[in-house]
C-alpha cells in the first residue's frame, strides 16, 4: 500500500514538472515579441456585492513574432483571466478578458479592491502585470431602483465581441453596439479614470441596435463603459477620449 502511494505521489510530481517545463519550454523556443495594452490598470467603477463583472483590456503584438501568451494568473481566486490561446500576429490587436467574482467582497459604503494579474508570454521581460480597481458595496448601499434580478451566473456569459465601442478613440460621440441584447432589460454607467461615475442611464427593454453616448465636455482621458444585462453578468470595456 505505501508503495503504492509513493509511486502516485512520483507520478504527480512528474507530471506536473512535466506541463511546467513544457510551458516554460515554449516561452523560451519562441522567438521574442512586445506586447502593448491600451491601458495596464482598469478602473471598473462601483458593483454590488454579488456581482460578477469581465473587464476587456485590450492589446497589441507590437513586435514582429508571433505572440504567445501561455499563461495568465490572477491573484486570487476571485480573479479569471481569458486570453487568446491562439498566436497573435505582430500589427494585430486581441483582448483579454479579466473576471472579477465580488462575493463576500462587499462593505456598507464600499469596500475598495485591487488585484492583479500576470501574464507570462514570450516578451522581454516575460510577465507583464495588469491591475483592476474597484468599490464594492452592500445591497444596503442600493438606492437605485433595480434593473434586473441579480443572478449568480457562469463565468465570461457575456461575449466581449458583441459590446462594441466605437470610434474608439472618440472626440464627440461614442457609439454603442447593443443589437445582441435587444428585447432585454440594461443599464449604463459610464466611469472616469479615477473610478467615479459620471453619466448613468436605464436603457429600458433595448430595442436600438445602438446607443449614442455624448463625450464631447468630456477631458481627455480614459474612460471605461459598464453594461449590465437582464440575467447576465456585467462586462465593461475601456475607451479613450482625445481632444
Amino acid at each position: 500500500m505505501k508503495k503504492t502511494l509513493s509511486l502516485v505521489v512520483i507520478l504527480s510530481f512528474v507530471i506536473t514538472g512535466f506541463s511546467q517545463n513544457t510551458d516554460q519550454e515554449q516561452i523560451q523556443t519562441a522567438p521574442t515579441t512586445t506586447i502593448e495594452f491600451q491601458e495596464t490598470e482598469f478602473v471598473w467603477g462601483e458593483i454590488y456585492e454579488g456581482e460578477k463583472i469581465q473587464n476587456v483590456f485590450t492589446f497589441t503584438n507590437t513586435g514582429n513574432e508571433p505572440l504567445v501568451i501561455t499563461k495568465a494568473k490572477g491573484s486570487c481566486g476571485c480573479t479569471v483571466p481569458r486570453w487568446p490561446k491562439e498566436p497573435v500576429m505582430p500589427g494585430e490587436t486581441a483582448e483579454l478578458l479579466v473576471q472579477f467574482d465580488s462575493k463576500n467582497k462587499g462593505k456598507v459604503s464600499g469596500n475598495k479592491q485591487s488585484k492583479r494579474v500576470s501574464i507570462t508570454a514570450n516578451t522581454d521581460p516575460k510577465v507583464t502585470y495588469l491591475t483592476i480597481k474597484g468599490i464594492v458595496y452592500k445591497e444596503e448601499d442600493k438606492t437605485e431602483v433595480k434593473n434586473s434580478v441579480d443572478t449568480r451566473n457562469e463565468n465570461f456569459d457575456i461575449e466581449s465581441s458583441d459590446f462594441t465601442l466605437f470610434p474608439n478613440p472618440t472626440a464627440n460621440t461614442l457609439t454603442l453596439n447593443l443589437s445582441a441584447f435587444k428585447g432585454k432589460g440594461g443599464l449604463l454607467e459610464i466611469y472616469n479614470q479615477l473610478g467615479q461615475k459620471i453619466e448613468s442611464r436605464s436603457l429600458g427593454e433595448i430595442s436600438k441596435e445602438k446607443e449614442l453616448v455624448d463625450v464631447s465636455q468630456y477631458e481627455s482621458g480614459t474612460y471605461v463603459a459598464s453594461l449590465k444585462i437582464d440575467g447576465k453578468n456585467r462586462i465593461a470595456k475601456q475607451f479613450q477620449v482625445l481632444k
